[in-house]
C-alpha cells in the first residue's frame, strides 16, 4: 500500500519493493515473494450532528472533525474495517446529543489484501435536540 494518493502502489514502487525483497542477500534460498498493491476500497462519511441547546457550535464541530480524521487515519491500513460504531464514537463528542449517518450505511468489512480509503467526509449540524 502506498502512502500517496488513494493508496494504490505504482508499478515503480512495486518493482522497487520486489527487487529489495527478492535480493539474493535478503530472502531465504528457496523462497520467492510476490509483491502486489492493496485493493483499495473507497468510502465516504456523511454525518449530521444534533447538539444540546446552548453550547457553542464551533468547538463541537472542531473536536468532532479532529476525532473523525484521527479514526480515518488509524484505519488506513491493510485489513482494517470501517465500523459504524467507531464512526459514531468519533463523532459523539461532548455537546453532541445524537449522530445520524447518511453514509456509510453499513460496516465496510475488508480482508487482509484490502485497505480503506476515505474519499470525502461531511459533517454538518442538524440543529439542537433534547
Amino acid at each position: 500500500m502506498s502512502r500517496d494518493g488513494d493508496g494504490t502502489a505504482s508499478p515503480e514502487l512495486l518493482a522497487t519493493v520486489s527487487a529489495a525483497l527478492n535480493d539474493e542477500a535478503v530472502r531465504p534460498v528457496a523462497d520467492r515473494l510476490t509483491v502486489q498493491s492493496a485493493q483499495i476500497v473507497n468510502y465516504l462519511i456523511d454525518a449530521t450532528l444534533y447538539v444540546y441547546p446552548g453550547p457553542a457550535i464551533e468547538p463541537i464541530m472542531a473536536d468532532a472533525e479532529l476525532r473523525l480524521k484521527t479514526y480515518i487515519n488509524e484505519q488506513r491500513r491493510l485489513g482494517r474495517d470501517i465500523r459504524l460504531s467507531a464512526i459514531y464514537a468519533a463523532l459523539h463528542t461532548q455537546g453532541v446529543q445524537r449522530v445520524e449517518l447518511a453514509a456509510p450505511l453499513a460496516d465496510v468489512v475488508l480482508d487482509r489484501t484490502q485497505a480503506a480509503n476515505c474519499t470525502d467526509y461531511r459533517i454538518r449540524i442538524g440543529g439542537s435536540d433534547e
